[in-house]
C-alpha cells in the first residue's frame, strides 16, 4: 500500500507542472510587456514632467523645468501685483505694497521641482504607482508658497517711520539772543500687531485687500510749560545792571550792563522728575559762565589795602602814626551771583555788586610790640648840595612817599610800588634826568638821589637786594658817604630797585629830607637780629681816560636866558667798580656773601646854552 501511494504522487506532480507552464508563461510575458511600456513611457518623458501633473490647474504634463516654470510664473502674478493697501485714518495717506515686498514670495523652482519628482521619487512599485495615478487620473500639486517674516517685519517697519512721530514735550529754545517757547505736541505710533493680525488673512488668501493703520496717540512727558514760559519771559525781558553802592571816587566802576542776548546764553532749561511722578521744567543759570563774566571787573573792582604809617618814638619807643590804614576791597563773585540769581525773576534789573573789605594786618591800632619795630637797625645818609632848586623839589616830594612804610615779614620791597606816577599832576618839576646814559630834561630828576638812599640802607640792613641797576655814568654826587659803586637808578615801570625783609619782624621805613645840610637820611627800624655786614672799599677796573674837551657837548636849551651857558655833567672817566658785601647772623655764620658790580661809561662834559651864543664859547661858562 506504501508504494502504490508513491507512485500517484509523483504522477500528480508531473500533471500539475504540466498544467502551470501555461499561466506563468503569459505572466512572464506580460510583465516583460508592462517593463518595455513603462520604460518607453519614462523615456517619453525623460527631462520632462509626467502626462497628468497640474499645479493650481496648469497642465505640466511633458513640460520641462523651464517650461513649467515659465507657465506658472506668468498663471500666479499675484505676489508681484499691487495687491495691499494700507490706509492712515488720520490723514487719508495712502500706501501700496506688493506682497513679495511684504514677504511672500511664489517658489516656481520648487514648485516645479516637486511636479518632476512625481513618478521619480520612493521605489519602483511607487514610481509605477505614481506614473499611473498622474496618467490615468490625475496629479493636482499644491505651489510652494515662502512667507519671509523678518521681511514682513522689515517692512512693517518701514511703514512705521512713515507713520509714527515722536511726541515733544513743551521746550525752549535759547540759541539765539531771544528765548523762544513751543508748547508739546503728541506723537503717534503705529500698532503693528494689529496691522499683522489684519494683514495675515487676505495675503495668505492672495486677495486684494485695504487695511486701515491703527494709530495711537503718544503724550509727551510734559505737554505744556506756560509757567515757566512766563518766568523765563520775566528772567529776559531787559538787561541788568549791575552797580556799586558805595563807590570809592568818581573813576570807580559804576555800571556794567549785562545784555538779554548773554543772559539768553547762560539760562538752561532742564526736564525733571516729580515725586508725584510728572515731569517739570526747571530753569538755571550756567553758573561757570556767570563767573567768568563777572571775573572780567575783579581786577578793575580790586583795591589793595594800605597799611598804616607810622613814625618811630626813640624817647617813648613807641609808635606814632602817620597816616591810618585804609581797607581794601575785592569782589565777591559767588556773592554777587547769588543777587544776580535772586533778580532774574523779578522787575529790579539793578544788581549790586557784592564786595569784601581786605582789611591789611598793619592797622592804626597796632603797637610797635604788636608788630616787633623795637629798635633802629639800620640808616644811611647821601647829600645832594649843587642840585637845583627843582631837583631839590623833586628829591623831596619822592621821599615824602616812603615815610612810614611798613614792610611785612618776608615780604619784597618795591621803590616802584610806592613811587607811583611821576608827572606835574603827581607835584614834580621839570628838571634833569638820565636817560639812555645821558642827561636830558625831564619830569622828576632827583628821584634817583631817594632810590639810592634806600638802596644803601638796605644793603647795609643786610637785606636781600632782588634788583640794582647803576647809573649810566659816574654821578659825583652818590660818591660821597658810601662811595662809588653805591647808586641805585629808577625808572618806572622798568627798572626799578627790590629787596627783601627776610626777617620775621615786621620793618618801618622813615626818611628826612635835611635842607640846611642839603641831605636825605633813610633810617630802618624793626628788631635787631644781630647781624653784622661788612663791605669793602670799592675795587676799580677797565678805567678810562675822562673825555676831553673835544669830546664836550653843548646842546641847544631855549628855555635860558639869551647869553647863558649851564654845566649840566661834569666829564668822568669809565670804570668798572666792585663792592664786596658780606652779611653775618648773630652767629657769625655769613648769610650773604656777594659782589656787586657797577659798569660805567666814559662821559663828557655836557653844557646847555641860550640864545645869542656860539657852541664852545668857554667864556660864558660860569667859573671858567
Amino acid at each position: 500500500m506504501q508504494a502504490v501511494f508513491s507512485v500517484d504522487r509523483k504522477q500528480l506532480s508531473r500533471n500539475l507542472s504540466f498544467f502551470l507552464i501555461v499561466p506563468l508563461t503569459t505572466l512572464v510575458m506580460i510583465t516583460i510587456v508592462l517593463a518595455l511600456i513603462v520604460s518607453s513611457y519614462q523615456s517619453a518623458h525623460d527631462g520632462r514632467i509626467y502626462t497628468g501633473v497640474s499645479v493650481w490647474g496648469i497642465d505640466l504634463s511633458e513640460k520641462t523645468p523651464a517650461e513649467a516654470e515659465a507657465a506658472l510664473a506668468s498663471a500666479f502674478p499675484y505676489p508681484l501685483e499691487e495687491a495691499i493697501t494700507f490706509i492712515d485714518p488720520a490723514t487719508g495717506q495712502e500706501w501700496v505694497e506688493s506682497p513679495v515686498q511684504l514677504g511672500l514670495t511664489f517658489d516656481t523652482a520648487d514648485t516645479v521641482q516637486m511636479a518632476l519628482d512625481v513618478g521619480r521619487s520612493g521605489g519602483v512599485g511607487q514610481q509605477i504607482r505614481d506614473l499611473f495615478g498622474s496618467w490615468y487620473y490625475g496629479r493636482s500639486l499644491s505651489p510652494v508658497i515662502v512667507f519671509d517674516e523678518g521681511r514682513l517685519d522689515a517692512a512693517l517697519a518701514e511703514l512705521a517711520t512713515a507713520v509714527e512721530q515722536p511726541a515733544r514735550s513743551a521746550s525752549f529754545d535759547l540759541s539765539g539772543s531771544t528765548a523762544e517757547y513751543a508748547p508739546g505736541q503728541l506723537g503717534r505710533r503705529l500698532d503693528l500687531a494689529y496691522v499683522r493680525e489684519q494683514l495675515l488673512a487676505p495675503i495668505t488668501d492672495f486677495r486684494q485687500a485695504q487695511v486701515e493703520l491703527l494709530i495711537h496717540d503718544v503724550e509727551p512727558a510734559l505737554m505744556d510749560d506756560t509757567a515757566v514760559a512766563a518766568q523765563i519771559q520775566q528772567m529776559t525781558s531787559n538787561p541788568l545792571h549791575f552797580y556799586l553802592e558805595e563807590p570809592l571816587a568818581e573813576d570807580d566802576l559804576h555800571y556794567v550792563e549785562l545784555p538779554v542776548a548773554t543772559l539768553v546764553s547762560w539760562l538752561r532749561v532742564e526736564m525733571t522728575p516729580q515725586s508725584d511722578g510728572t515731569m517739570q521744567h526747571t530753569v538755571l543759570v550756567d553758573e561757570n559762565a556767570a563767573r567768568a563774566w563777572l571775573s572780567q571787573y575783579a581786577e578793575q573792582l580790586y583795591r589793595e589795602p594800605v597799611r598804616a604809617r607810622f613814625y618811630f618814638d626813640d624817647d617813648t619807643r613807641e609808635l606814632v602814626l602817620v597816616a591810618p590804614h585804609v581797607n581794601g576791597r575785592e569782589l565777591d563773585v559767588d556773592a554777587t551771583l547769588e543777587q544776580l540769581k535772586s533778580h532774574l525773576g523779578s522787575a529790579d534789573r539793578y544788581v549790586p555788586l557784592v564786595v569784601d573789605d581786605i582789611i591789611p594786618e598793619v592797622q592804626a591800632s597796632s603797637t610797635a610790640a604788636d608788630l616787633g619795630i623795637t629798635e633802629l637797625i639800620t640808616q644811611s645818609t647821601t647829600w645832594f648840595y649843587g642840585s637845583s632848586d627843582e631837583r631839590k623839589h623833586n628829591i623831596a616830594r619822592a621821599a615824602a612817599n616812603f615815610f612810614g612804610i611798613v614792610v611785612a615779614p618776608y615780604e619784597e620791597f618795591s621803590f616802584n610800588k610806592y613811587l607811583g606816577s611821576i608827572s606835574e599832576d603827581d607835584g614834580y618839576t621839570e628838571g634833569l634826568i638820565i636817560v639812555g646814559g645821558q642827561t636830558i630834561k625831564g619830569i622828576g630828576g632827583g628821584v634817583c638821589q631817594v632810590s639810592t638812599t634806600l638802596y644803601q640802607t638796605a644793603f647795609l640792613g643786610g637785606f636781600p637786594i632782588v634788583e640794582r641797576w647803576e647809573h649810566g655814568y659816574w654821578l659825583d654826587y652818590y660818591n660821597d658817604g658810601q662811595g662809588p659803586g653805591m647808586d641805585a637808578t629808577v625808572y618806572s615801570p622798568i627798572v626799578d630797585m627790590r629787596f627783601i625783609n627776610n626777617t620775621p619782624y615786621y620793618l618801618l621805613i622813615e626818611n628826612y629830607y635835611d635842607t640846611e645840610n642839603e641831605a636825605l637820611t633813610f633810617k630802618f627800624y624793626s628788631t635787631g637780629m644781630g647781624r653784622q655786614v661788612v663791605k669793602t672799599e670799592p675795587e676799580f677796573f677797565n678805567m678810562t681816560e675822562r673825555p676831553s674837551q673835544e669830546e664836550d657837548r653843548w646842546v641847544y636849551d631855549p628855555d635860558l636866558e639869551p647869553g647863558t651857558v649851564l654845566q649840566i655833567d661834569w666829564a668822568t672817566p669809565g670804570v668798572d667798580v666792585v663792592v664786596q658785601r658780606t652779611v653775618y647772623n648773630a652767629d657769625g655764620e655769613p648769610l650773604i656773601d656777594e659782589s656787586v658790580s657797577s659798569h660805567y661809561i666814559p662821559y663828557p662834559n655836557t653844557y646847555h646854552y641860550g640864545p645869542g651864543v656860539e657852541p664852545y664859547d668857554y667864556s660864558l661858562v660860569p667859573d671858567n
